[in-house]
């Protein structure tokens, strides 16, 4: 990928050790690592050097249900991370943690928590 002078974007939202993590960061160096929601991306900035951008990672996948993951769920869960990021100061991007699922008699309500997590980035800008 050097040689072509292509950059890696890692992504994988599997049940990661905090060992794979760091090496994901150090050994691959891709220019943005994305990870699953399963991992709390505030720590994992201490194993991830600086050039690395984490994304993520907020827990798309239960969008389709108001049960799994209520609006206001989304809002806080957006914030909290934004709040944590900044306070440790590492490159982010505020994303899913995978796809964000296609179910079709549900596309009204995912499409209002995609909105209201990128409302919540927008009001709460990182730099």
């Amino acid at each position: 990928m050097d040689a072509a002078g292509a950059d890696l974007i890692f992504h994988d939202c599997g049940q990661l050790s905090d060992f794979m993590v760091k090496e994901f960061a150090e050994r691959l160096r891709p220019v943005i690592l994305s990870l699953g929601s399963s991992r709390r991306l505030w720590e994992d900035a201490a194993f991830v050097p600086d050039d690395v951008v984490l994304f993520g990672n907020l827990p798309t996948k239960s969008f389709y249900s108001d049960a799994a993951m209520p609006l206001e769920r989304v809002e806080t869960l957006t914030l909290d991370l934004i709040t944590r990021m900044k306070a440790v100061g590492h490159p982010f991007i505020l994303g899913s943690e995978c796809d964000v699922l296609h179910v079709p008699d549900a596309a009204a309500t995912i499409r209002r928590k995609v909105d209201a997590m990128l409302s919540c980035g927008r009001a709460f800008p990182m730099h």
